[in-house]
């Protein structure tokens, strides 16, 4: 099979056997299916497995995952590579963006077919109300919509921190166990799952430690990739392999963001490729990453860091600085984010703790239990 083709979603299952003794479930191997790995991005990102995107905030994540969904909407021929991406629907869980005002222009400038997206608003919870999606709680709610719909190839998560529920991020054991029924899905349905994630402030090392939360993040996804200023030019980016379990070694790829202007005088940006790859290597490029140290950015990373930890309610101060310590953030840090987000401590009753909750211009009330 070509590489730029992907292989059928069903397959003849192997014949597991029950140890009547132990209980155990096994599979003899001589009894496998061969059959080669299926690629949404020959390669890069493999269909049926999970794999992450990560890097500083606004270095272009959101206009990647944009160009990733044009290619699945359309069947495109992927930038550089010349492979061709399998066409269908794509479903997108979004916690940082507006749907009207950003991400649907984003998907209109990298040319994608508006008709095959999908932006999951929450979980219905009852007349005129919604909550967030909860992958912990809600896999099977959105297994069940892949099969509704039964042409679906990619789902894009951004970012995966937002959508955890009460698993803690750091604890290596939750995360792996969060993470583990999210593989079983895409493996089951033959989707892409693409999911999205910041970079944490520790310095030098492997690319994979950059990853914010625990390593099992990086550990389950099958295909890793950092997205990476270029030192040298403020206007270049550059979208670089951290780990690849099941494709060949891929150089990575070098980009800018352009402004687009769509119909109606609407202002947004979309992803361009440099035509050739590039031979730097992730650690490289974070060697010389001008946004490291930058004050500015710890800033911006604690406001994501409390828009994640506050997405579903209140809670207490002493363990919004708990969980900001083990995420690398300092006390001072998380303050001047939470003057930027409006952020008012609140009392729980009159022997209650001290809490934090997201303003309500913040917290997107559609998503979080409030009327829509």
């Amino acid at each position: 099979m070509p590489r730029d083709q992907v292989a059928p979603k069903s397959s003849v299952p192997i014949e597991s056997t029950v140890d009547t003794t132990s209980g155990l479930v096994y599979d003899v191997v001589s009894n496998a299916n061969l059959r080669p790995v299926p690629w949404f991005w020959p390669d890069r990102f493999p269909s049926g497995k999970l794999s992450m995107v990560a890097g500083n905030p606004g270095l272009g994540k959101s206009q990647l995952t944009a160009l990733m969904t044009a290619m699945a909407t359309t069947g495109g021929t992927w930038p550089v590579d010349g492979t061709t991406s399998p066409k269908g629907r794509v479903i997108i869980l979004s916690a940082e963006d507006d749907l009207e005002d950003t991400i649907a222009p984003r998907l209109l400038a990298a040319g994608a077919d508006p008709t095959m997206v999908v932006s999951i608003r929450g979980v219905h919870t009852g007349p005129a109300r919604r909550r967030a999606l909860n992958l912990k709680s809600d896999g099977q709610r959105l297994a069940s919509l892949i099969n509704s719909f039964g042409d679906v190839v990619l789902v894009i998560i951004d970012p995966i921190s937002a959508y955890l529920g009460d698993t803690e991020s750091h604890n290596n054991a939750e995360v792996r166990s969060l993470l583990a029924p999210l593989s079983d899905l895409a493996a089951k349905h033959g989707v892409a799952i693409v999911a999205v994630s910041h970079f944490n402030k520790s310095r030098g090392g492997d690319a994979v430690n950059r990853v914010s939360g625990s390593l099992g993040f990086i550990a389950a996804a099958r295909a890793g990739y950092a997205v990476v200023q270029d030192g040298q030019d403020e206007n270049r980016r550059f979208f670089l392999p951290i780990k690849n379990n099941v494709g060949r070694a891929m150089q990575g790829l070098a980009f800018s963001i352009e402004g687009v202007t769509l119909p109606g005088g609407i202002e947004s940006s979309r992803v361009i490729f440099e035509p050739d790859p590039v031979a730097i290597t992730a650690e490289q490029a974070l060697s010389r990453d001008p946004d490291g140290d930058d004050d500015r950015s710890a800033t911006e990373e604690a406001v994501l860091f409390l828009r994640s930890v506050l997405a579903d309610g209140p809670v207490p101060a002493t363990g919004v600085f708990r969980q900001a310590k083990m995420a690398g953030h300092s006390e001072r840090t998380v303050r001047r984010a939470t003057k930027l987000l409006g952020i008012r401590p609140q009392k729980t009753g009159m022997k209650g703790c001290w809490a934090w909750a997201l303003p309500a211009k913040v917290a997107n009330p559609p998503e979080h239990g409030h009327p829509v």
